[in-house]
């Protein structure tokens, strides 16, 4: 039989439950590692390193290790799926919260952890692999998958999730679950979107409301709040006595004034020597006087808004 082999040393408990596994079956079958590897298609150091405990060997070595000890296959692949995902957590150092059940999945983020933990627990298969298994070219793309595992997106149909489900080889009775998950996260992510949609829809139309209501006004002294270095004048209802908005601009704005103009909402216009100014001013910070500009007067800037 050989000499004995060297104890398991490692922290896996599932990759040390797997290398008992492969052991017990090994003198149960009366082999030796140079016989089974005959058996087995592989070199006999292959084979004793799979049954070491050091790390976690190849799936098709286990599934050979398994076949030629006339041992279940199932059992062999389930106790590899164990010990490669306790691998795959002690390699991110435990920092990855495990995800909710899919009966607990409510929207795409506990959905998306979901997957990613499903990937994992199946071995963390390569994405050939996975689209292999899906069903051939199309049914689960190797770019849609790689997303998807990384929690980059979601799959946008039924038969796309089903076909990462067979991918990452969920049992039948299990399934049923997952698609429920899949379709809960999709009607919790239209009623966000509806929300969000009605949200905007009634800012858009307070704006507009507002818009009427200024242009619509007239022009009064008093003073509301200052804005950095301008100071806003209120714009009370009434009868339209004018169609300007004005605001208080001190002078001396000099080479700052585009900076102002943008904190403002002012398009910056350049001077005639090229650089920005305030709409209405020079770089001295003085009214220039053109057609079709707000106008300065009386230490003021008058803004159209619109006319009646």
């Amino acid at each position: 039989m050989g000499r004995p082999e060297k104890p398991i040393v490692t922290s896996n408990r599932a990759l040390r439950a797997l290398a008992e596994w492969l052991r017990e079956q090994r003198t149960r079958a009366g082999q030796n590692y140079r016989s089974l590897a005959g058996r087995a298609g592989l070199h006999p150091t292959t084979l004793q390193r799979a049954a070491s405990g050091e790390t976690v060997p190849k799936l098709s070595t286990v599934l050979g290790y398994a076949r030629a000890c006339d041992a279940p296959p199932e059992e062999a692949k389930r106790l590899w799926k164990q010990a490669r995902y306790e691998e795959t957590r002690a390699r991110q150092g435990g920092r990855t919260l495990p995800a909710p059940p899919p009966a607990l999945a409510r929207d795409f983020a506990d959905l998306s952890a979901g997957l990613h933990e499903l990937y994992e627990k199946a071995g963390s298969p390569s994405l050939r692999t996975m689209e292999k298994r899906a069903g051939g070219y199309g049914a689960l793309p190797r770019s849609t998958a790689h997303r998807i595992v990384n929690r980059q997106a979601m799959p946008h149909s039924p038969a796309q999730f089903q076909a990462f489900l067979h991918a990452c080889e969920v049992p039948e009775p299990d399934v049923q679950a997952w698609e429920d998950a899949w379709s809960r996260a999709w009607r919790h992510e239209k009623q966000d979107a509806d929300a969000v949609d009605a949200v905007a829809d009634g800012i858009s139309r307070l704006t507009r409301n507002q818009s009427l209501h200024a242009t619509r006004s007239h022009v009064r002294g008093t003073k509301i709040h200052p804005v950095s270095d301008v100071d806003i004048v209120s714009v009370p209802a009434g009868p339209p006595r004018s169609s300007e908005l004005t605001v208080q601009v001190p002078t001396g704005l000099g080479r700052s004034a585009s900076a102002r103009s943008k904190r403002l909402g002012f398009r910056p216009t350049p001077d005639i020597k090229g650089q920005p100014a305030l709409p209405g001013f020079n770089q001295e910070g003085q009214p220039r006087r053109t057609p079709h500009r707000p106008q300065a007067r009386d230490g003021q800037l008058s803004l159209p808004i619109g006319t009646s």
